[in-house]
């Protein structure tokens, strides 16, 4: 049976300083990234919006910025974080997918998922069972 009080906590306890530390910034990089695209959903004529409109998605602008602030939201909320990494990495497969679809080398998509995944797992190892 998992641990309630761990599962109500941003780390592990028990995890050292300095992998905590760099779990911490490895989730805290691409959360800004995430949230900041998610904000920019909200002002039209950006290149975000003409990328969507590539995509035939132009008109889900909005609904697409408030899902990737809800995911920044849920990962940083200690009840709500494995639920939150869950749906990220989630939504993170999709920007990954959006790249390819456009011809781009999905080099943004698999850095933010690879720091989320890096640095939720070096705070809180347990995800791992």
């Amino acid at each position: 049976m998992p641990n309630t009080q761990m599962m109500l906590q941003l780390h592990d306890p028990g995890i050292s300083q300095v992998r905590r530390a760099i779990g911490y910034l490895l989730s805290f990089l691409p959360s800004l990234a995430v949230l900041g695209s998610g904000m920019t959903k909200f002002w039209p004529d950006n290149e975000i919006h003409a990328l969507l409109a590539q995509l035939g998605m132009g008109e889900y602008a909005i609904a697409i910025g408030l899902t990737e602030i809800a995911c920044v939201l849920l990962y940083w909320i200690p009840r709500t974080s494995n639920l939150g990494f869950f749906l990220f990495c989630s939504y993170v497969g999709g920007i990954t997918v959006a790249e390819l679809i456009l011809d781009q080398v999905p080099w943004p998509g698999l850095t933010i998922g690879a720091m989320i995944y890096a640095g939720t797992l070096l705070r809180k190892p347990s995800l791992l069972g």
